[in-house]
């Protein structure tokens, strides 16, 4: 049986969380010195962006395909291996605890479940490796999907959520309609009421009442970055 690489399973691994960071860095770089960005203002260089992530994206899934392939092995090899998952895990956790904190509920327990996996000493390498990285591809997806679905504020209030992306996390309150958005820098909601036109216009797409369209939303700018 072929033994697997670890100097490729760690290669894979920081890359995955790579990709995942690159909506965060590409937003605040898009974003800064104006604190409303239009996220898809400029057609053809969306589309060039969105050509270099399904690239990268499609050569991390083949690499993937290959060690899922090798996993058998990772079971001969499992000392050498914990150090390499445990690594993983806790990046991933890292990872999470410090992003926008859309389907915060889901990706807590996702989180819980794998931390249960990992104390586990009957449980194989071969399983945790696949767990994680099936976590990974999870994390992956969220940069290039939108979504709105309920999640309540740090106050309470049940509010409608429309996330777009890693760009922007926005709000509209159930009960008296208050608009805005999440600023990770300030890792707070802020309120946003000269929004609230695109807030409606942006749950509506992503609702799919409203066909999609270019639409400009509120993203903080980076404290301390360009300008």
């Amino acid at each position: 049986m072929t033994r697997i690489s670890t100097r490729r399973f760690v290669a894979v691994a920081g890359a995955l969380l790579a990709t995942a960071a690159t909506w965060n860095g590409v937003a605040q770089e898009q974003s800064a010195g104006d604190r409303y960005a239009r996220t898809l203002a400029e057609a053809d260089i969306t589309a060039r962006y969105n050509v270099q992530l399904e690239q990268l994206v499609r050569s991390q899934e083949a690499e993937i395909a290959k060690l899922e392939q090798e996993t058998a092995g990772l079971d001969a090899t499992a000392l050498d291996v914990q150090p390499l998952l445990q690594r993983m895990f806790d990046e991933l956790v890292q990872f999470v605890a410090n992003d926008v904190p859309f389907f915060k509920e889901e990706r807590d327990r996702r989180i819980d479940v794998l931390r249960e996996l990992m104390a586990r000493v009957d449980a194989s390498a071969s399983e945790k490796f696949r767990r994680l990285l099936e976590a990974y591809q999870i994390e992956m997806e969220y940069g290039r999907t939108m979504s709105a679905y309920k999640q309540a504020l740090t106050d309470g209030r049940e509010a409608e959520m429309v996330r777009l992306g890693r760009v922007a996390l926005m709000y509209r309150t159930v009960e008296g309609g208050e608009t805005g958005y999440w600023d990770n820098e300030r890792k707070d909601w802020v309120a946003d009421p000269a929004s609230a036109g695109q807030i409606e216009e942006a749950l509506g797409i992503a609702k799919e009442e409203r066909a999609a369209d270019l639409i400009v939303v509120p993203v903080p700018a980076p404290q301390g970055g360009r300008s």
